[in-house]
């Protein structure tokens, strides 16, 4: 009888050895990937800068009546912005891809999505996730709004 209870004993001393060890391998290894973020989550090294869009004033999607949004977009940026290439580029040139992607989200809304509460926050993570899709090195963060109007 002592014997066969002794091996009972060993079998769960082994047993929690291995989820010990298998606990511990999985930890390090969610540890290695970014908490189990994936890349495309990970945020960039590198500076982090307030992009200024400027003012956008857009017709808004509603066919009954003409509405409009007037907004001025700041993004928070990490990682380097890609400039264009030449002498001849500027600020307001590297940010066309941006400018075109925000105008694209605003201008698909209607007054009713933007009025709703929550509705500017949803329209603020369509234009980072749009804005996102644009960019190669670097990842938008937070968009934020210095002036919103409708009509």
């Amino acid at each position: 009888m002592v014997r066969s209870r002794d091996g009972k004993t060993a079998i769960v001393v082994v047993v929690i050895l291995l989820l010990v060890v298998c606990s511990v391998a999985g930890v390090a290894v969610l540890k290695k990937n970014g908490h189990g973020k994936s890349s495309k989550d990970a945020v960039p090294e590198g500076p982090v800068s307030m992009v200024t869009i400027g003012e956008l004033i857009v017709n808004l999607a509603d066919s009954s009546e003409i509405h409009y949004a007037k907004t001025n977009v700041v993004l928070e940026v990490h990682g380097k912005m890609e400039m264009p290439e030449g002498e001849g580029g500027d600020a307001s040139t590297a940010n066309a891809p941006l400018r075109d992607a925000i105008i694209s989200i605003v201008s698909s809304k209607h007054l009713a999505d933007l009025s709703r509460p929550g509705g500017k926050e949803a329209l603020k993570a369509a234009i980072m996730d749009a804005c996102n899709k644009r960019l190669k090195d670097a990842k938008v963060t937070s968009v934020y709004f210095n002036e919103f109007a409708m009509q």
